[in-house]
C-alpha cells in the first residue's frame, strides 16, 4: 500500500491496482481525510460502500503498523477505528530539550574529577565544593528525569500515564471527570497552551513544549463529554 497526499486530498494506491483519493490533507509526513469523501480514480469492478469501509481499515492499519498517523474522519468528527485498532496518541517532551541540563550536570562532575585529579585543595574544600555542585545539579536531575519519564498516552478508549515520580497509571477515558484547556490567538488561529485533564485520583498537566499536544487536544474533545470540558480563552 502507497499513501500520499496534498493540501486537497490525499490518495491510497492498494497491491492489487485500485487507487482511490480522499478530500482530507497531507501534512509534514501525515495524513488526514474525511471517510464519506472517497473518489475511485481506478477500481477492478463495481465499486461498493464496503470497499470503501475496507480500504479505510486497512489504510488506518497500515498508517499504525508503519508508524504513519493515517486518520479518517466520519460525519460526526470521530475517528474511524480508532478504538478497533487501538490507535496511539501521545504526548512526550522533545528529547532534544536533554541537551541543556546534561551539559550542565556533566560540567559539574567533570570539574569535582578535575579537582580530584590535580589535587590543589584542600579535602574539606574539596567536600564542599562536591555538595555544593550536588545541591546546583538537583533541579537539572530532575529536569532530566522529567524530561525521560513523562509520558500521557491514549490507546483506544484507554489512558496511561507514567508520572515523573511514582508507578505508571492506566485508565478509561470515561474516568476523566474534567478536563481544563487553556487557548489563545495566534496569528489568527486559536492555539492550545495547556491541558489539565482530572481525574477522581490524578491531575495530570501537558503544556505547549511537550511534543504531540494538539493530538492529544484534538482526542480529548473526541472522546470527554462536552460538559466536562472547560476552554479558558487568553
Amino acid at each position: 500500500m502507497k499513501i500520499t497526499g496534498t493540501k486537497s486530498y490525499i490518495q491510497i494506491e492498494e497491491e492489487n491496482g485500485n487507487i482511490a483519493r480522499f478530500d482530507g490533507e497531507a501534512c509534514l509526513g501525515e495524513f488526514y481525510a474525511y471517510a464519506s469523501s472517497i473518489r475511485w480514480v481506478r477500481h477492478r469492478g463495481e465499486a461498493t460502500d464496503g470497499d470503501r469501509i475496507d480500504l479505510i481499515y486497512r489504510a488506518t492499519r497500515y498508517g499504525k503498523e508503519t508508524d504513519t498517523r493515517v486518520l479518517f474522519f466520519d460525519v460526526d468528527g470521530s475517528v474511524m477505528f480508532e478504538t478497533e485498532l487501538r490507535l496511539k496518541t501521545e504526548v512526550n517532551f522533545f528529547k532534544g530539550q536533554l541537551l541543556f541540563p546534561v551539559v550542565v550536570v556533566l560540567s559539574l562532575f567533570f570539574s569535582a574529577l578535575l579537582i580530584a585529579a590535580l589535587d590543589v585543595v584542600s579535602p574539606g574544600f574539596y567536600l564542599a565544593f562536591c555538595v555544593g555542585s550536588l545541591m546546583f545539579a538537583s533541579p537539572f536531575l530532575i529536569w532530566m528525569l522529567r524530561i525521560c519519564r513523562f509520558r500521557l498516552m491514549a490507546e483506544g478508549c484507554d489512558v496511561t500515564f507514567t508520572p515523573v515520580f511514582g508507578r505508571r497509571d492506566r485508565f478509561p477515558v470515561s474516568a476523566i471527570t474534567r478536563v481544563v484547556r487553556r487557548t489563545r490567538r495566534d496569528c489568527g488561529c486559536e492555539e492550545v497552551k495547556k491541558i489539565r485533564i482530572y481525574t477522581d485520583s490524578r491531575r495530570i498537566t501537558i503544556t505547549r513544549e511537550m511534543e504531540g499536544i494538539d493530538d492529544m487536544d484534538a482526542y480529548l474533545l473526541r472522546h470527554v463529554d462536552a460538559e466536562k470540558i472547560i476552554t479558558r480563552r487568553r
